[in-house]
């Protein structure tokens, strides 16, 4: 098993010592700080990379079987249920890791883990052809989410966009919201909120389709 895992010599999440860091002049303390900045760079994407990669590979070699489901009682029976049992706190967040380690597959790790979560989420929409080109990589790696989608809308005929905010300003509102994508979430196995806004979009279009044709065609007459 020797060289299987690496393990750098310092720890980019090793805790700094934050008393220490607050004793320090003002000038070296800025230069702590900086180091302590610059060390964590890229930590974000290189662990939701690992993570997408670890949870593809046990997904496909159905190794989650080798965990006890202890609310059945034997071994789990899908990879679903694995996560969300296993990782409970994290489980949302760590089923997107996978799909987009799922989705990307021909995406070498080294780029994968190199670009941010929006950058991945807008390359699972581009085509197969046109991902895996180099300048492709490069853009994703190095452009903000904006720039990234406009390029490969030029330069490449995607049909991508960027996502707006949904705002709301009452907390009321915003409690019933969440409360619906929490749902969404649960019985229709959404994955993410971006998946769970749209579900519940769609299922209040289709329940109101015919009414809001009735109401519009009052309205004209």
């Amino acid at each position: 098993m020797k060289g299987v895992i690496s393990h750098p010599e310092t720890s980019p999440l090793q805790t700094p010592d934050w008393f220490a860091i607050g004793l320090l002049q003002p000038g070296a303390a800025a230069t702590a700080l900086r180091a302590i900045l610059a060390r964590v760079e890229g930590v974000e994407e290189w662990t939701f990379a690992v993570r997408g990669w670890a949870f593809r590979i046990i997904k496909e070699r159905s190794l989650f079987k080798f965990d006890i489901d202890l609310e059945m009682g034997r071994p789990f029976e899908s990879m679903n249920r694995w996560i969300e049992q296993m990782h409970p706190k994290h489980h949302r967040y760590y089923k997107e890791s996978l799909a987009a380690a799922e989705n990307l597959p021909d995406i070498p790790f080294a780029d994968f883990a190199a670009m941010p979560r929006c950058n991945i989420k807008q390359l699972e929409k581009v085509s197969s052809s046109v991902r895996i080109l180099p300048e492709v990589l490069k853009a994703a790696k190095s452009m903000p989410e904006k720039a990234f989608v406009e390029k490969m809308n030029r330069e490449h005929s995607q049909h991508l966009a960027v996502k707006q905010p949904v705002v709301m300003a009452e907390p009321d509102a915003c409690e019933d919201f969440e409360e619906a994508i929490e749902m969404a979430i649960v019985c229709e196995h959404c994955v993410g909120r971006a998946e769970a806004i749209r579900a519940i979009s769609i299922s209040y279009k289709q329940d109101w389709a015919v009414e809001y044709e009735r109401r519009k065609a009052e309205g004209a007459a």
